[in-house]
């Protein structure tokens, strides 16, 4: 077994790959792919590894995920997210999945899909020809209304949404800040950039916790997934959920829905607008009254722009991962993006090719580096909720509008991929 993992180029002294990262994260990360399956990172002081190998990555997630628990990523997320779904392992998070699993049922998502499609409607009702969009704002506010009305038919009054599309985004931006530079001591500092992260995540938790107390007061069923949480059931003990644990789930689809919901939107409109193949087949179809199509649209958004661009794990004992043995407590990366760029997993990997997701063509595909959504027990609960939502904006907006793009823009990595001031014109079909 060899003993010497090999290092990322790029460090830097005391702050080790952080600047790198920080800087120019999604090209530094493909160009380690070749280097080796497991990478040695230095994250400040922190010694991290990153895993390259679609395979040993599920591994990571599926085979010895027993062996693994949530990393730097989800301990810094812990601060918005509380001990979610999302940032739970082992026991509580077998328990908390169960619990909260029926309210995800595929059952309940066609009671969403009009909503959805109606929402939509509003939105683009106020189109007109020729008005440029900044569409990342668009779709993400667009993603407020829907997760805040399928959330909490009981909708969050002006105040509260104003609260969480202002403060939500701050808050991330200060989770992906940790996570890079995963150095305690400056997030004690009184910095103004840690006075507005703690101001804007307690203004935020205090709005959810202000909406589940008044669900839980009124006793009343509103056919919504807080009524359907605060509803949930233990299938052993029968124990319902804590208002603390119905916030923080909360909270978790709030920034799942609105945030890495949104930006997934966006990048859709901003890889369909660059192919007018595309954009005509996906406006026909969905004249049509199909989403087949769509379908497919979404998922290779997915795949070029996932989520999460990075997500960490910590080994509980030592572990061999490719042929090297890392120690208990040591720090496990991988990223979504690069493992769904690479060649060796997508043939042409920077095309978006919507039909690569046909029945006949999934051969060619890997299976298992499409990790946009997770894998093995932490996949994302909510992955049949967000690609009814993606498909169905996709479909009800290109029906009636195309979208071309006024500016270029790139992914900028924060703890999601965001789009960067996507301008868009408007132009009916």
């Amino acid at each position: 077994m060899p003993t010497s993992i090999p290092s990322a180029p790029q460090r830097f002294p005391v702050l080790g790959h952080a600047p790198v990262l920080l800087r120019r994260p999604l090209p530094f990360l493909r160009s380690l792919t070749d280097t080796g399956p497991v990478v040695h990172l230095r994250l400040g002081p922190v010694s991290a590894y990153l895993v390259t190998d679609p395979r040993l990555v599920r591994r990571v997630l599926v085979a010895d995920a027993a062996r693994f628990t949530k990393g730097l990523h989800y301990q810094k997320l812990a601060a918005l997210l509380g001990n979610s779904l999302s940032t739970t392992d082992g026991r509580r998070h077998r328990e908390r999945r169960r619990l909260l699993q029926p309210a995800f049922h595929h059952g309940h998502l066609a009671r969403y899909a009009d909503l959805i499609r109606e929402s939509t409607l509003e939105l683009i009702d106020g189109w007109r020809a020729g008005a440029v969009l900044a569409i990342d704002d668009a779709m993400r506010e667009l993603a407020l209304t829907v997760v805040a009305r399928a959330l909490c038919s009981a909708a969050p009054n002006t105040q509260a949404i104003t609260v969480i599309r202002r403060d939500l985004p701050t808050v991330l931006r200060g989770v992906a800040w940790r996570v890079l530079v995963s150095a305690p001591v400056l997030e004690r500092l009184p910095l103004p950039a840690n006075r507005r992260f703690t101001a804007a995540n307690r203004r935020l938790r205090q709005v959810v916790a202000d909406l589940v107390a008044h669900y839980r007061s009124a006793g009343v069923d509103n056919g919504d997934l807080l009524s359907l949480l605060l509803a949930a059931r233990h299938p052993d003990t029968g124990a319902g959920p804590t208002d603390d644990e119905v916030c923080d789930e909360m909270v978790n689809l709030l920034f799942a829905g609105t945030e890495t919901t949104g930006n997934a939107m966006a990048w859709l409109w901003h890889a369909v607008s660059a192919h007018p193949a595309v954009a005509q087949r996906l406006h026909d179809e969905s004249c049509g009254g199909s989403v087949d199509y769509a379908q497919r649209v979404a998922r290779e958004t997915l795949r070029l722009y996932p989520p999460p661009w990075l997500v960490s794990r910590q080994t509980r004992v030592a572990v061999e991962l490719g042929g090297y043995r890392l120690p208990a407590g040591a720090h496990v990366l991988f990223s979504p993006y690069a493992l769904q760029r690479h060649p060796d997993h997508f043939p042409d990997p920077d095309v978006f090719d919507p039909d690569r997701w046909l029945p006949d063509r999934r051969a060619e595909v890997s299976r298992t580096a499409f990790l946009a959504f997770g894998a093995g027990s932490q996949n994302c609960i909510g992955e049949g909720l967000a690609m009814l939502e993606i498909t169905t904006v996709a479909a009800t907006i290109a029906a009636r509008f195309r979208l071309d793009p006024v500016l270029p823009t790139s992914p900028k990595p924060s703890a999601a991929l965001t789009p960067d001031r996507l301008r868009m014109r408007v132009t009916p079909w």
